[in-house]
């Protein structure tokens, strides 16, 4: 007898990118060796909350966009994780805090976080047969004058900025774990020379679009792209 499938959970990530004289960098932390994802090294974000779809969200991110909760999550992970808020203004330290308190806090000092700061480039969806599932959103964005960063320490062990090519690099050496979605996510930050260009190539993404990995029958992943990719 098939076990049941697992429903997905809805999640957003943010790749939170820069230029340098070497080209882009992107913004990655590492988990602490606990749970599903204990021990990799991913993009800042996590799980839609209840609080990303209520009014104080609308308050603190403004927006009508179709996957507005998403935005409003990934933004909330952002902040809670490294500190960083994506403002209106431009990026901001974020207040101390979690989930509501973070919000209610952001609203009473006047900080309004940006949803249109955050580029769609792919909507992930984990295979049938995994026990944990997510349904993740991957967003993009550009740091301008990013203040000091402030991880998350009972979540997360460190942070780092890292060149896509040289976090691949450093993947395939055992340095770095990292899950499917990571990898292909860099391989495709690999090929813009510049924050712009990235941002330019993920125009136009379609949420309907879902890269859903297959497992082959000798436990290995079919190729797939990106719904960003040409």
């Amino acid at each position: 007898m098939e076990a049941p499938v697992v429903e997905a959970r809805p999640a957003a990530t943010v790749m939170l990118i820069r230029d340098t004289g070497a080209g882009i960098e992107v913004l990655m932390v590492r988990r602490r060796p606990r749970g599903f994802f204990g021990g990799l090294t991913v993009f800042p974000g996590g799980a839609l909350e209840a609080v990303d779809a209520s009014g104080l969200a609308g308050d603190v991110v403004p927006g009508d966009h179709t996957d507005q909760e998403f935005r409003v999550a990934a933004l909330r992970e952002l902040a809670e994780e490294t500190g960083l808020a994506l403002t209106i203004d431009g990026v901001a330290s974020a207040p101390d805090g979690r989930g509501e308190d973070l919000l209610f806090t952001m609203r009473a000092s006047g900080i309004r976080m940006d949803a249109s700061a955050l580029t769609l480039v792919s909507r992930w969806v984990t295979p049938e047969e995994a026990p944990t599932r997510y349904d993740t959103r991957f967003y993009l964005a550009i740091a301008g004058g990013t203040p000091d960063i402030r991880i998350d320490g009972d979540e997360l062990v460190e942070h780092m900025w890292v060149a896509p090519g040289d976090a691949l690099v450093m993947h395939a050496g055992g340095g770095l774990e990292m899950f499917l979605p990571t990898i292909a996510h860099l391989r495709w930050l690999e090929r813009s020379a510049t924050a712009n260009d990235a941002v330019a190539a993920a125009k136009g993404a379609d949420a309907r679009s879902v890269a859903e990995p297959r497992r082959m029958e000798d436990g290995s992943f079919v190729p797939i792209h990106l719904p960003a990719d040409d």
